[in-house]
This record gives C-alpha cells, sequence and structure tokens, in this order.
C-alpha cells in the first residue's frame, strides 16, 4: 500500500510546481505521469556546457556557469533517476571528466569563474573526494574509459581513509560499493559498513537513503530499516506539500529534496 495519499503527492507535485524549476517539474511529470524522457533529457541540456561537463547553477548552491565536479555529480543523479545510459550526454561528460583530471586523480575545483557569481561559502574550499563518487556512479564505464579510473584509483589509494564518518563520506562508500578491486577493497568496504547505521541514525533528519547522496547505499541495509526510512519520510512530508524544510536559509532546496524523496520512494515501490 502506498505511505502517501494521492492528495498528499497531489500537494507535493504542487509545491514542485510552483517552487521547483524546469528540470524538477519535467522529472516530476516523467516518474509520476509517465512524462517524456526526452523532455527531461533536454531541461537537464540546458545546464552542460560545451565542454561536456555541466554548471550554470544545476547545483543552486554554485550559480557560475563553469563545469564542476559537484554539477557532474548532479546531473549523473538527474540521469540516474530517468535511466538513461546513452552516449549523447555521457560521452560527453566523461571527456570533461578526463580533460580535467589531474595526475593525482582529482578534478581542479573551484573554477577561475567562482566568485563572480553568487554561490554558498562553504564550496570556496577544494573539493577532491568528489571523484570518488562520480567513478561509483560511473562504473559500467570502466573498460571504455580506463585511463579515468586508473587515475582515480590512484586517488583513492593516496588520500586518507576516515576515522569517523559524517553525512558528506558518502563519496568513499560510493566508491568502494561499485568499484572494489580485491579483497583489500571489500575488507575495507565491510569495516566501514560498520559504521553505516550510526551515520544514518546521526543524519536522520537528512533522510539519507532517500537522498540524492546516500541512496547507493540502499542494498546494504536490512529491508527493515529501509522499510523505517520510508516511513519517516513520509511523515517528514507537510501540508504543504514539502519535506521538512532543513535549510531555511536556502528555500531552493525544498522542492528539490522533496521531489529527490518522491522519486526514491517510488523507484523502491513505497508509491
Amino acid at each position: 500500500m502506498p505511505i502517501l495519499s494521492a492528495q498528499e503527492l497531489k500537494q507535493a507535485k504542487d509545491l514542485i510546481f510552483q517552487q521547483g524549476r524546469l528540470l524538477e517539474r519535467k522529472l516530476y511529470e516523467y516518474v509520476f505521469e509517465s512524462g517524456d524522457q526526452r523532455a527531461c533529457l533536454k531541461a537537464l541540456a540546458a545546464y552542460q556546457n560545451a565542454d561536456g561537463g555541466f554548471g550554470n547553477g544545476i547545483e543552486p548552491d554554485v550559480l557560475c556557469p563553469d563545469s564542476t565536479p559537484i554539477g557532474a555529480e548532479s546531473a549523473l543523479f538527474v540521469l540516474d533517476m530517468l535511466d538513461y545510459h546513452g552516449a549523447d550526454l555521457m560521452a560527453p561528460l566523461l571527456d570533461w571528466l578526463e580533460a580535467n583530471q589531474s595526475e593525482s586523480g582529482a578534478i581542479h575545483y573551484p573554477p577561475p569563474s567562482l566568485t563572480q557569481y553568487p554561490h554558498q561559502p562553504w564550496w570556496n574550499k577544494p573539493d577532491e573526494d568528489r571523484v570518488l563518487v562520480i567513478a561509483g556512479i560511473l562504473s559500467d564505464w570502466r573498460h571504455e574509459r580506463s585511463n579515468f579510473f586508473a587515475k582515480v584509483r590512484r586517488f583513492y589509494e593516496q588520500s586518507e581513509g576516515e576515522d569517523t564518518f559524517s553525512f558528506y563520506s558518502y563519496p568513499r562508500f560510493v566508491y568502494l560499493a561499485r568499484c572494489q578491486k580485491d579483497a583489500s577493497d571489500q575488507q575495507t568496504f565491510n569495516a566501514m559498513l560498520q559504521h553505516l547505521p550510526s551515520v544514518l541514525k546521526k543524519n536522520a533528519e537528512h533522510f539519507p537513503l532517500f537522498s540524492r547522496y546516500w541512496y547507493h547505499l540502499k542494498d546494504f541495509v536490512e529491508p527493515a530499516v529501509l522499510d523505517q526510512a520510508a516511513e519517516a519520510v513520509a511523515t517528514a512530508i507537510r501540508e504543504d506539500g514539502g519535506i521538512i524544510r532543513l535549510y531555511p536559509d536556502l528555500p531552493w532546496w525544498q522542492p528539490i529534496f522533496t521531489l529527490d524523496s518522491l522519486m526514491l520512494l517510488k523507484r523502491w515501490l513505497y508509491l
């Protein structure tokens, strides 16, 4: 039985259409109303630059037009929700990733134009671990883009692991979930998984398993844990149709995070 009523879903749709971007509106139509995938891809392509990367505010806290690693991750989440694996968007993005990857395996950030455009202050600093989650999401391309993945591996091996894990530790989790190379990787990942329940509990207000960040770990929790997480999301949908607002000073995230959770509820048959 769906955990949201038709009326609750209608309220969420109203919020997404009133406050969301064209991208969110087209995604809602695709996932919940048999909308056109091509319309979603067209809306997404508006954020893609001639160099193949993504910028232009696809991550709404980084409004510079230049392509960025977080722009790439944001686009890959959308493509995953669309079950899209075509080369029209993917090949140029992979070209950009390879062209902008250093010998260390990282991708340079921030871009030179960052400070010329509105952005949140936490995006001023380097963002090297982003390449790990990108590689994890793109793991099916390991053979076609072996040079990119070899450099990511170099970055992973030379970077320091974490003793404690936070909400933003997900890149290393996703990388090892998708790109394990040997028994040592499996052992490291299994040890990290011991900390996953604590991460989920400490960050429960972010609904991690139904967010664009931690949903990749869905298959590594017990079904009952996922059921409880789904119920928590449903309970958090307010009368205005939006999920509980975690960032009142960043209202543009409200329709985005609401839609993210709804799409994942739908994907995993809770709606």
